[in-house]
């Protein structure tokens, strides 16, 4: 204890000391070796604190900036998202109305009662080839109904729920429907099957008949099931099968099923 205190009262002198001799110096003008040494040990620290200090102060603005850029980013992406559902709503709703006004270029041709039906899904792969409306049994929609577009025939109905009900798409296998080839010279006979392809075959065309490529074929009105003259597509290729001594093409459908938005379906009784 009694060594601390004097350690405490010799600093205490030599600091009086050195303050007295200070104050002479300066009292006098004189250079004071002293301070400019503890200044020139102190001025680095002293520089080296204030880079300290501006760097600290760079560095937050630096951050204060990029969270206001990151709020900023989050903003402009809300707004993106938001303005590409407009946009994605608009297109649909241009692409329903566009839909709309076709089919009704198509009612003529329509006598008996049709009912209009949103399509809610579509399974266009090979082996499924069927899309669902929004339509069922209890609005008329009835199984083995012809479901047509403003574009085309689309196929027929396999399934209905009271609500809903699943269209077969006429590109699926095992589906046919009477066809007639509107040629300049003469037209013909024939049906339109489909293979589980993007294409439909034509087939049963007898080999004289003048069909060729860029033709258009329509439903041929037989059966009962589809009215007349409603588009299925166009010719792509056409060949003679030597086999069965008839000739055969292969057609593009008129309309396209993998984009259906409303169809027509004939209401059942």
């Amino acid at each position: 204890m009694r060594r601390r205190r004097g350690a405490w009262l010799v600093l205490a002198a030599l600091g009086l000391t050195l303050g007295v001799y200070h104050n002479h110096r300066v009292h006098h003008g004189e250079w004071n070796p002293l301070t400019a040494l503890i200044r020139g040990l102190l001025l680095p620290l002293q520089r080296g604190a204030q880079s300290a200090t501006d760097s600290a102060g760079q560095l937050l603005a630096t951050l204060t900036q990029a969270r206001e850029a990151l709020r900023e980013y989050d903003h402009l992406a809300l707004e993106n998202a938001r303005l590409k559902q407009e946009l994605a709503h608009l297109r649909a709703t241009q692409a329903e109305n566009e839909a709309l006004r076709k089919m009704l270029n198509l009612r003529p041709l329509l006598p008996s009662d049709w009912v209009g039906c949103r399509v809610v899904a579509t399974y266009p792969q090979s082996g499924q080839q069927t899309l669902i409306v929004d339509r069922g049994a209890r609005d008329g929609v009835l199984p083995g109904a012809p479901v047509v577009t403003g574009e085309g025939v689309v196929g027929v109905v396999e399934r209905a729920d009271p609500h809903s009900a699943i269209v077969r798409l006429l590109i699926a296998p095992r589906m046919a429907v009477s066809a007639k080839v509107l040629n300049a010279q003469k037209p013909s006979i024939g049906v339109c099957e489909g293979r589980g392809e993007s294409m439909l075959l034509l087939n049963f065309i007898p080999p004289e008949a003048p069909v060729q490529e860029g033709d258009p074929v329509v439903t041929a009105g037989l059966g009962g099931k589809y009215p007349a003259n409603l588009p299925i597509g166009v010719i792509e290729r056409v060949w003679i099968d030597r086999q069965y001594s008839v000739k055969k093409a292969t057609v593009r459908p008129a309309a396209d099923l993998e984009q259906l938005c409303v169809v027509l379906v004939k209401r059942g009784r």
